[in-house]
């Protein structure tokens, strides 16, 4: 046996709350758990030689942080480094602004108080002198600066909190990378799940002709469907094209099915071929750019062929 000694860089602030999970590759069982120190260095002792799987999480993610194959060596001690990418923590505290300093405004206001307060003392038919009236005009225009002021001090020009700005874009970017996530890996699934569904009606044509799937034959429509199952990660319109191309391939192969069993007219009118003829107009109709518009078209073939995944289980 021998010790797995890691070291995990990249994001320090993180490591006293993650996780390092080895993992038998095969059957997916964790084999080792362990907390790193919060240096990042993690101690995994007596580990069979042979490969492993290394999925590093953290409570506030959903997906790993890190996962990657390792090999563990028959002899001595293993040492591997992992480097994590600090973006997919990025929840900086919204900006700390200095508060103003209102100590000057209110000096002025309580130095025009105290000036204004000479002036309330006046008599009737007493005489107004320039004196108590540059005084109180010398007072409204203090005051008035000292209003105008206050209003730069605590709210900036057009009420533009930029700290708030940035966190509101910060989120937004987040939410739009979750969402994006979330859309891609749903759009892989809905194309397994019409893939197999596809293979499914393929099959059936094929029972129903009386053609042994496995046949040479039978391998002409299929096989166009193993080449689709290959393009499940790859982008809504590369995907889209693939599709296409592999619908295109199985149409030709099955209007030549169909012109052999011309005399068999209860095999022209079954289900089976109208459902795979269906699916295949549906699929040559693939046009998806984006994810979103490809899953509108999953669910257009949920809709004309019926139930997704609940019907393959069927």
């Amino acid at each position: 046996m021998g010790d797995l000694t890691m070291n995990i860089l990249g994001f320090a602030a993180v490591n006293r709350d993650l996780t390092v999970e080895v993992r038998d590759p095969i059957t997916r069982n964790i084999v080792k758990e362990a907390k790193p120190f919060l240096d990042g260095t993690t101690r995994i002792p007596k580990l069979d030689p042979g490969a492993y799987e290394i999925t590093v999480r953290h409570p506030n993610l959903a997906l790993p942080v890190i996962r990657r194959p390792i090999r563990v060596l028959p002899t001595g001690d293993t040492k591997i480094s992992v480097l994590i990418d600090p973006s997919q923590f990025r929840d900086t505290p919204i900006e700390e602004v200095p508060e103003a300093n209102l100590t000057p405004v209110r000096g002025i206001a309580r130095s025009v108080a105290e000036t204004v307060t000479l002036l309330t003392n006046k008599h009737p038919g007493e005489a107004i002198l320039s004196q108590d009236w540059n005084g109180l005009g010398s007072s409204v225009r203090d005051l008035a600066n000292a209003f105008g002021e206050s209003m730069q001090l605590v709210s900036p020009v057009g009420h533009s909190h930029p700290e708030y700005v940035a966190k509101f874009d910060e989120i937004t970017s987040n939410f739009r990378e979750l969402l994006n996530t979330l859309s891609s890996a749903m759009a892989e699934l809905q194309r397994q799940i019409q893939a197999d569904r596809l293979r499914q009606q393929v099959i059936d044509v094929l029972q129903t002709a009386k053609v042994d799937p496995a046949s040479p034959k039978g391998k002409e429509l299929l096989d166009p469907i193993d080449n689709l199952t290959k393009a499940i990660t790859s982008s809504p319109t590369q995907y889209g094209r693939d599709v296409r191309n592999s619908a295109v391939q199985i149409s030709t192969k099955f209007e030549a099915l169909l012109d052999e069993k011309q005399s068999d007219p209860a095999f022209a009118g079954s289900d089976q071929v109208k459902s795979l003829s269906t699916a295949l107009d549906l699929h040559k109709s693939q046009t998806s750019t984006s994810y979103a518009s490809e899953l509108e078209h999953h669910r257009v073939l949920d809709r004309n062929l019926g139930g997704g995944l609940l019907a393959l289980k069927r």
